[in-house]
């Protein structure tokens, strides 16, 4: 191969690199200081478990990083959570093992989001701020329901990011049966509200212009 079309593969193959990594956007990273909560009531008390150990695959414009968000029509490009169930911690034994039971931990040992569609609030968006009214599929005990989630968004110095968001459910709503305990003298009620603060950073910055 002559030197010549030795350096126009090499072209190619940069300009091919460059759009394939402009096309997937900017991965994030989640950071330690994420947090999940699991909370509800009985007739007895209220309760609520926390899980700070959970996986989320978040990519967003390359744009983020760098525009004011007024200027960047879709920030959020794909968003997937996994939960394993064992993370999740009530703050006694008893109650963790009861939630893990109700969950089909041992058989669905994770619970999943992926983020469908969504759209930005207009009124909310500001240089560093929005709000996106998501749709997505969340999967519990193997059961797969659609949710509707506000998420408050905040790009922080350095590219880094901030969601907040919260969405209230039945467990009956993805086939799960509200615990009872104590010889039915403690019974669980259906509603609860899940609700996250996620601290995210990038891992990967692409743009076209790193690959010039």
């Amino acid at each position: 191969m002559t030197r010549s079309r030795m350096m126009m593969l090499a072209a190619m193959t940069l300009v091919t690199g460059a759009s394939t990594a402009a096309a997937q956007g900017l991965q994030m990273t989640i950071q330690p200081d994420s947090k999940l909560d699991l909370a509800g009531s009985s007739n007895v008390h209220d309760w609520t478990c926390k899980s700070t150990t959970f996986v989320a695959n978040v990519e967003v414009d390359v744009a983020f990083a760098t525009h004011p968000l007024t200027q960047v029509a879709k920030p959020i490009s794909k968003v997937s959570v996994t939960i394993p169930v064992k993370t999740l911690k009530c703050g006694h034994g008893k109650m963790d093992d009861n939630m893990y039971k109700a969950l089909s931990a041992e058989k669905y040992p994770d619970i999943q989001y992926t983020l469908g569609t969504y759209t930005v609030d207009p009124a909310s968006v500001t240089a560093d701020t929005f709000i996106a009214n998501t749709v997505g599929d969340l999967t519990v005990a193997g059961q797969t329901i659609k949710v509707s989630i506000p998420i408050k968004a905040q790009r922080l110095a350095g590219g880094a990011a901030r969601g907040e968001g919260s969405v209230n459910l039945k467990m009956t709503d993805v086939g799960i049966k509200p615990p009872v305990a104590l010889l039915g003298t403690l019974r669980t009620r259906d509603a609860i509200t899940i609700s996250f603060h996620v601290l995210l950073d990038r891992s990967v910055v692409v743009a076209l212009s790193s690959q010039a």
